[in-house]
C-alpha cells in the first residue's frame, strides 16, 4: 500500500446530538492491522446502536466513522488475516467504522456474502437478525410457547418474528402503526398490539387468557422493560436488547422475585466472533440468499446524506432497514 496518506469520505461527528451533528468529511484511509481486512464499502445498514451512539456517546476519535454494520469488497489483507481473499464480497461488523467508503475490520467479524444476495440485505444481517437468532437460541424458545416482541417492526423484531414462527411459537408483536404490524403477519406475526390502544400488558394478558407470555424480546428499553415484566407468566424470561427508551428507568426487583422472572441483557456484538454465533450469522446469510428469510429494505440514502438517513431511521411506524450507499 502507498505510504502517501489518502483520504476517504465518511460520516463523522464531534459531539453527541441530533442527526444534524453528522458531517460528511474527508478522513484518513484506514490501514488493516494484524488480523484485519480492508473492505471497500458498498452498503451500510443503520442500526439502533448507531442512533444511540450518535445521540449519547462522545466519540473517542472524531475522525473514526460512526457505525456497526456494512458490506463490501475485500481490497487488502492485513498481516495474519485469514479466511478471505481480495475480491471477496463480505458482510462486516464492528462497533465503529461502517459509515465510510473504506473499513478496516477484524476478519473474525466478517462473513462471505452468498452469490446473488443484495449487499444492503447482507449488511443488515449480522446485527439485527444475528441478535434475534442468538436470543431465541439461548432462550430455548419451544414450539407451542408464546413470545412477545416489543418493537416488532425494527431490525431485530422483523427477524425475530420470522425465526420464532419457524420454531413453532405463537408470536405477539408491539408497534405504533397498525398498518405496519399487518405487514408482519405474512412473516409469522400472530397477534398485533398497538401501543396507543391501551396498556400493553392489558392487551397481552387479554390475548393469552390472563396467563402471560413465556418470553419477551424488548428492543426498546426504558418504560417498556416494566411493560414487558407485566406481560410475563410466572417463570418467564425477558431479554433486553435495545435502549432507545429512558436509560434511567427503574425495575422493581420484588416483582422479579415474586414471579421468578429472569431479566437478562444481550449485546450480540460482544460475542458474534465466537464460533457458534459466527456460524449462526452465516446460516442467516445463506437462508436470505435462498429465500427462506426476509430482510425488508425500507429506503436508501447516499453517504453524503447520512444526517437525513439517520433522521429517517428514527421515525416510528415504518418497517425495514435504512441503507446508506457510499
Amino acid at each position: 500500500m502507498s505510504t502517501v496518506e489518502q483520504n476517504m469520505k465518511a460520516a463523522i461527528y464531534h459531539a453527541p446530538g441530533a442527526p444534524a451533528v453528522l458531517d460528511y468529511a474527508d478522513v484518513p484511509d484506514p490501514t488493516p492491522a494484524d488480523g484485519q481486512i480492508l473492505v471497500r464499502i458498498e452498503a451500510i445498514s443503520i442500526e439502533g446502536g448507531d442512533l444511540v451512539n450518535r445521540a449519547r456517546t462522545v466519540p473517542q476519535d472524531p475522525l473514526m466513522p460512526l457505525g456497526y454494520a456494512a458490506s463490501g469488497e475485500v481490497i487488502a489483507l492485513g498481516p495474519n488475516a485469514s479466511g478471505f481473499a481480495i475480491g471477496d464480497k463480505v458482510a462486516t461488523f464492528a462497533f465503529l467504522g461502517s459509515h465510510g467508503e473504506l473499513r478496516a475490520v477484524s476478519a473474525q467479524t466478517c462473513w462471505k456474502v452468498p452469490a446473488g444476495l443484495d449487499m444492503g440485505v447482507a449488511a443488515a444481517i449480522p446485527c439485527g437478525p444475528g441478535t434475534a437468532w442468538h436470543v431465541l437460541k439461548h432462550a430455548k424458545l419451544q414450539a407451542g410457547q408464546t413470545v412477545l416482541i416489543q418493537g416488532a417492526a425494527g431490525g431485530v423484531g422483523v427477524a425475530a418474528v420470522q425465526l420464532a414462527h419457524q420454531l413453532g411459537a405463537r408470536v405477539i408483536g408491539t408497534g405504533t402503526n397498525p398498518a405496519t404490524l399487518d405487514k408482519l403477519k405474512p412473516l409469522g406475526l400472530d397477534d398485533a398490539v398497538v401501543v396507543s390502544d391501551g396498556p400493553v400488558a392489558d392487551q397481552v394478558l387479554a390475548l393469552t387468557g390472563g396467563r402471560g407470555v413465556d418470553l419477551v424480546l424488548d428492543n426498546i428499553g426504558g418504560a417498556a422493560v416494566n411493560e414487558a415484566l407485566a406481560c410475563c407468566r410466572d417463570g418467564a424470561s425477558v431479554v433486553l436488547i435495545g435502549v432507545l427508551g429512558d436509560i434511567g428507568e427503574r425495575v422493581d426487583p420484588v416483582h422479579l422475585l415474586r414471579h421468578r422472572i429472569t431479566l437478562v441483557g444481550c449485546l450480540f456484538g460482544a460475542v458474534l466472533h465466537e464460533p457458534e454465533e459466527h456460524s449462526g450469522v452465516a446460516e442467516l446469510l445463506d437462508a436470505a440468499a435462498a429465500g427462506r428469510f426476509t430482510v425488508p429494505i425500507d429506503r436508501e440514502f447516499r453517504l453524503d446524506d447520512a444526517a437525513a438517513a439517520h433522521a429517517y431511521a428514527q421515525t416510528r411506524g415504518r418497517i425495514g432497514r435504512v441503507i446508506i450507499r457510499p
